[in-house]
């Protein structure tokens, strides 16, 4: 699916016109596509200030209004008030009446200090978490069997403004940004795969440049964010991916952009789809059930997409003045 079928034009007030309204600007990216199984992988260095979340989740858009519809979604969630763990996460159920199964996993070096290799396997059977390369956890039955349906991919860095969660916010500490270096997604091919696995390699991005039929920029907010996620917080530079978070009217990078030691997994032709220059920019409470630790050839460019005031705080239509009530710290 799609998620350009689902967005239309046209003007729509409520909760999109809040998204120039605040004091901060962070960001989303999010696949066009979405998917019903497979492996992703994203090797990064998180973004952490109190106050904030750095993320990587599987989401199913629309899942946050509240009509009936199910919620589908599974996290990987870095809390700023303690960058040396991850948050996972599996969120069923409806709007306003999610089911969730947080747990949370020791990284070494603290996510924000260093790179590491963050893995999501979804199928009909679990869902499984990794750390470069090691598994943390693996979820089987129970709400994996509510996990309906298709999912895209998705990174975001905001600020939450429940200081329980994610700790008190300082402004002060701004900017800060979250480092994408490449990303991988497979598809889901039980027992096909490679050496007999589940999964097949469907395309690895490594973001010489942005990819505009491949991603999306978030342009919009919702209720709990301190922050509007705009597409001026999303760069492509020296071979890497940046969200930021900064005050508002204060949107660039400037700094030097991480080295991580790992190399760059070589992406074929038929992986690397169209890529935008448009991005090459010269820049001006929840409860913890267990830890685990973790050892230390292109197209034309064509413009990037992105989606003004059309869709919600994940991805769903702004359907006229509604505005939907969620509570997005799980």
């Amino acid at each position: 699916m799609n998620i350009k079928s689902i967005i239309t034009c046209g003007m729509v007030i409520g909760m999109a016109a809040l998204a120039s309204a605040k004091d901060y600007s962070g960001a989303e990216l999010f696949t066009l596509d979405e998917f019903q199984y497979g492996k992703f992988e994203a090797r990064m260095k998180m973004a952490a200030i109190s106050g904030t979340v750095s993320s990587m989740f599987l989401y199913q858009n629309g899942s946050e209004i509240a009509d009936g519809r199910p919620w589908v979604e599974v996290d990987i969630e870095v809390l700023g008030k303690n960058p040396s763990s991850f948050q996972s996460n599996i969120i069923t159920g409806k709007a306003g009446a999610q089911k969730t199964s947080e747990e949370h996993h020791n990284v070494n070096p603290a996510c924000d200090q260093a790179f590491h290799t963050y893995g999501l396997e979804w199928t009909p059977n679990y869902v499984r978490w990794t750390v470069d390369g090691v598994e943390v956890r693996k979820t089987e039955g129970g709400q994996v069997s509510d996990l309906k349906g298709t999912q895209g991919l998705r990174f975001n860095l905001w600020s939450s403004e429940d200081p329980n969660w994610v700790g008190q916010f300082n402004p002060n500490q701004l900017p800060i940004f979250q480092f994408i270096n490449w990303v991988k997604a497979y598809k889901y091919t039980p027992g096909q795969g490679e050496n007999g696995s589940d999964f097949t390699l469907d395309w690895t991005d490594n973001f010489d440049t942005f990819n505009a039929s491949r991603w999306g920029k978030g342009d919009w907010t919702f209720d709990g964010n301190r922050v509007d996620l705009t597409d001026k917080n999303i760069y492509s530079k020296d071979g890497m991916l940046i969200l930021a978070l900064t005050r508002k009217g204060q949107e660039s990078f400037n700094g030097q952009v991480p080295k991580d030691n790992e190399p760059q997994p070589t992406v074929s032709s038929s992986s690397q789809a169209p890529a935008s220059s448009s991005s090459q920019q010269v820049f001006p409470p929840v409860s913890s059930s267990s830890t685990t630790a973790i050892p230390q050839a292109y197209a034309q460019p064509a413009p990037a997409k992105v989606y003004h005031h059309t869709v919600n705080a994940k991805g769903a239509r702004v359907k006229g003045n509604e505005r939907y009530r969620v509570n997005f710290k799980f």
